[in-house]
């Protein structure tokens, strides 16, 4: 299938050069592969939502929205004669122009005697990329029941090189607008948090939309909530392993990685969750509990600031998150 895709494709660019016109103005599609004709110049689109916005102009045209069937057609995005809306074929041509499988070219202006080349608009092409501002949309919310994190704060490195403290509104959600053209990276602080109130990262998504803003959100559970979000590594003990080795292993102290996981560093109250949350039986010959593979469910929770740098602009970013551990039933007897 992917033979044939391919060869589809090398047949419809060779046998007749597909283009695309915007008035005077022809442009040329061209494979990843070819090199740029001569006096042509290359056209970036951008991102797919970028790419979207300048197709849809392309699409307007009869002959241009034919042009951008026929090439999802050839590239087995749909079956030939596959009923596609104008919309739908914007967007599967758009991926393959952000994927970099088709590129586009503008072929150079042919003059007729007595006219006059379209400077002014050249010069609106050019410039409208560089004052377009966008916006930034990322939503919180709990891993399970969907309901809204609030009050969540995050650090943003924006395009520009500025830095930004915000935190989530009512229905989980960061929108900043009238931002440069970019990525954003976001980082989390986690110095002093405690596994209670500390979310875990647990996956991310890009949603078709948002929520629109004013409509009312299903009533927040009791216990979805967090003052910090990281990324928690729930690590296994195994046998002769210790909580200083533990940590060392992290790069932490002992009394950093008890605080995380039990809000103390008091020895006794320590040796009270080693019994209760980390499931050990076994003592040395102080009476001290001792880690061992036996122990159930066995686990200590590392924090790791979450740090991702790969935010693009003008999607909607959905974040999932979730409460560690799990709750766990205990059986006790006299």
């Amino acid at each position: 299938m992917a033979r044939e895709a391919q060869s589809g494709g090398v047949a419809f660019f060779r046998s007749n050069r597909p283009s695309l016109r915007d008035g005077e103005r022809e442009y040329i599609l061209l494979e990843f592969h070819e090199p740029l004709p001569p006096e042509h110049e290359p056209v970036a689109l951008g991102d797919t939502w970028r790419a979207e916005r300048r197709l849809r102009d392309f699409a307007q045209d009869y002959f241009n929205l034919r042009t951008l069937r026929e090439l999802i057609h050839t590239h087995a995005i749909a079956r030939p004669f596959e009923p596609f809306t104008e919309e739908q074929v914007v967007r599967q041509a758009a991926m393959l122009f952000s994927r970099g499988q088709v590129r586009l070219a503008r072929a150079p202006l042919v003059m007729v005697p007595g006219t006059v080349p379209p400077l002014e608009k050249k010069a609106t092409e050019e410039a409208a990329p560089v004052e377009e501002k966008v916006r930034l949309m990322i939503q919180v919310v709990d891993d399970v029941t969907e309901d809204p994190i609030s009050d969540l704060e995050l650090n943003l490195k924006l395009p520009d090189g500025s830095e930004k403290k915000v935190k989530t509104d009512d229905d989980g959600r960061i929108e900043l607008s009238d931002l440069t053209q970019g990525r954003v990276k976001v980082t989390t602080v986690i110095e002093g948090a405690t596994l209670n109130e500390t979310l875990a990262f647990a996956k991310a998504g890009v949603l078709p939309a948002l929520q629109p803003a004013g409509k009312k959100t299903r009533k927040r559970r009791k216990g979805v909530s967090g003052s910090f979000l990281a990324r928690i590594i729930s690590h296994k003990v195994s046998d002769g392993e210790t909580l200083e080795s533990i940590a060392e292993s992290y790069e932490l102290t002992a009394d950093a990685l008890a605080k995380f996981n039990w809000g103390t560093t008091d020895p006794e109250k320590i040796q009270s969750h080693l019994l209760i949350d980390v499931g050990c039986t076994t003592k040395d010959d102080s009476g001290k509990f001792v880690l061992s593979s036996e122990d159930n469910p066995g686990i200590i929770y590392v924090a790791r600031p979450l740090d991702m740098d790969w935010v693009a602009l003008e999607q909607r970013h959905i974040w999932r998150v979730k409460k560690l551990p799990e709750p766990r039933l205990y059986l006790f007897s006299a």
